[in-house]
């Protein structure tokens, strides 16, 4: 039965006239086949029409929902696996009359293994609808979207590089709504379908050794490129030493969007002789292993941790200096903060009041210290750099003790909560900065062979506003002006989960883009409409211009040509 279980986005109150603009395709595409249960609905926009309606039927009840927007997209959540829907657009003129019906399309969201109660389960501890936030989850090794109800909004699909023996990491969700993941060391970008949009080339560029062996941490740049973790094998004799050491150490690379490695750093040059012997393994010999395994990118700095050297390094992309360091043992270093902070942790998050937050899985082999979520300060503010600012610790219950090997990541929520993955403990909490847990649940995953319930840990749990937190449209009604200048509005909506800032662009004779005006925040489900003048010399010999609304301080953009 189709229910009021949609969850709308539907908030717009823009009369808009004798429009001329953008053309769309219509999306879902007629027969497809979905892996999501939230759905970006998308059709053209049309002449005289100033309100559409989405008329959607679930298939097996025959049961309607009408949903009313002034934009050219509407997101429908809470679809069901398994079922199929029918939909159509009707296009209403200022008074009200019908002006335009489109055909009527069909669509599936179909079930996969994922989505099955015999792949993984969720066992809960704590869910304070009041107090938790309202994110998405996003569990790497799962290859699943949750939301705080443990319900699944998109699995991963069969994707062709994959293997039943393939191994998933780092999977996260990218400004423009596309996923990002790390697949058997190769890093890779691909649409909600499992499209493959981008690649990174693997070809040892950097490392100069045939491949770059990507892991652990890839991410997507504001700029549109992309940074990521590489490896490179290293012979070197260590001073005082006779024998050749054979060790890997990290490389840091970013990619410009076809591939070409604008900025790379090696932590060889970081770690000299001195820093590499300062660790001993039980057999007294020397531990080389720094295990690269996370990244901040803020600014023109790049924080590194590094887990097996406890540390988190503060790099200038400029210099590619390491400016401070944090944590671990006494680097002998002047910039060095925060000693004995923490030890073999994972990840690197800079939140947003400037401090950072790591997972601390700290020395399981002591029964005095357990792992813990650590939050210290790198200066903001006028507190002193690696000032403990909050710390908490994963003994918190009778449930587990608190001790995680490896694995785990730290994530800041809207609400100023600390969505924490504990790794190996296969455990999910919500934490407040007061230390109150408002969620909690256990993963675990069906060994199929033995028929028993399994921990089922994540490396990385990310989040999102939604699977499509910045989407946005906009239309370009034209305008009478004076002279040879082309004037008209841009009708801007907002249709995702974020509230932007928007830069409207022009595209000179260069092909280079001249920003024309700023448009204000816009919440999330709102709109605005803002006047646009194009000047004489940026027209075309048609008189027409090419235009690109751009996501402040994002990747994410509209390009169309505009005319009188």
């Amino acid at each position: 039965m189709l229910t009021p279980r949609f969850a709308i986005i539907n908030w717009f109150f823009l009369s808009l006239f004798c429009a001329t603009a953008t053309f769309a395709q219509f999306s879902p595409a007629d027969n497809a086949h979905l892996n999501y249960s939230s759905v970006c609905f998308e059709f053209p926009w049309v002449d005289q029409v100033v309100s559409y309606e989405l008329i959607l039927t679930e298939k097996s009840s025959g049961e309607k929902t009408i949903f009313t927007t002034k934009a050219n997209k509407q997101i429908v959540d809470e679809l069901v696996f398994g079922e199929s829907y029918l939909w159509q657009v009707i296009g209403k003129n200022t008074q009200k009359k019908e002006i335009y019906s489109s055909a009527e399309r069909i669509f599936s969201i179909e079930e996969h293994f994922r989505t099955g109660k015999k792949f993984v389960r969720f066992k809960e501890v704590t869910n304070n609808s009041l107090t938790r936030g309202d994110e998405l989850l996003i569990l790497d090794y799962a290859g699943l979207v949750i939301n705080r109800d443990e319900e699944i909004v998109w699995y991963l699909p069969d994707l062709p590089m994959m293997s039943p023996n393939s191994g998933l990491r780092d999977l996260k969700l990218t400004d423009e709504g596309t996923f990002l993941a790390i697949i058997d060391s190769n890093a890779y970008e691909f649409d909600l379908t499992g499209r493959i949009l981008w690649k990174a080339p693997n070809d040892g560029a950097v490392s100069h050794q045939g491949k770059e062996d990507y892991h652990h941490d890839l991410q997507k740049l504001p700029s549109g490129n992309y940074m990521v973790l590489g490896n490179e094998k290293q012979r070197r004799v260590l001073e005082g030493e006779k024998d050749t050491s054979r060790y890997e150490i990290g490389t840091i690379i970013e990619y410009n969007p076809a591939g070409k490695v604008v900025w790379q750093w090696h932590a060889k040059d970081f770690f000299t002789d001195d820093l590499l012997k300062l660790r001993l393994k039980e057999d007294g010999g020397f531990n080389l292993a720094t295990h690269l395994n996370a990244f901040s990118v803020v600014g023109n700095f790049v924080y590194a941790g590094f887990r097996d050297a406890n540390w988190v390094l503060k790099i200038d992309k400029t210099t590619k200096k390491v400016v401070e360091l944090y944590g671990g043992h006494d680097s002998g270093l002047p910039n060095h903060y925060g000693k004995e902070l923490f030890r073999l942790q994972h990840d690197a998050t800079v939140l947003n009041n400037g401090s950072m937050a790591v997972i601390n899985n700290d020395s399981i082999k002591d029964p005095a210290v357990v792992s813990s979520l650590v939050v210290f300060s790198l200066g903001e503010n006028n507190v002193p750099k690696g000032e403990e600012l909050f710390r908490f610790k994963f003994d918190f219950d009778s449930l587990c003790n608190g001790k995680s090997l490896k694995l785990g990541n730290v994530e800041e929520l809207s609400n100023g909560n600390y969505l924490v993955n504990m790794g190996a403990i296969h455990r999910i909490f919500e934490v407040t900065p007061k230390g109150e847990i408002t969620w909690d649940i256990f993963v675990e995953k069906l060994d199929t062979f033995k028929r028993v319930w399994r921990f089922h840990p994540q490396y990385r749990v990310a989040l999102t506003s939604s699977l499509y937190p910045n989407e946005f449209t906009s239309k370009w009604t034209p305008k009478k002006g004076k002279g040879d200048q082309l004037i008209g509005s841009i009708s801007l909506f907002n249709v995702g989960t974020e509230k932007n800032r928007y830069t409207v662009f022009v595209q000179q004779e260069t092909g280079s883009w001249l920003a024309l005006t700023e448009i204000p925040t816009i919440e999330a489900g709102q709109s605005r409409t803002t006047v646009v003048t194009i000047p004489k010399k940026h027209l075309n010999t048609t008189g027409g211009a090419t235009l690109k609304v751009q996501v402040r301080g994002k990747s994410l953009f509209q390009e169309f040509v505009v005319r009188r």
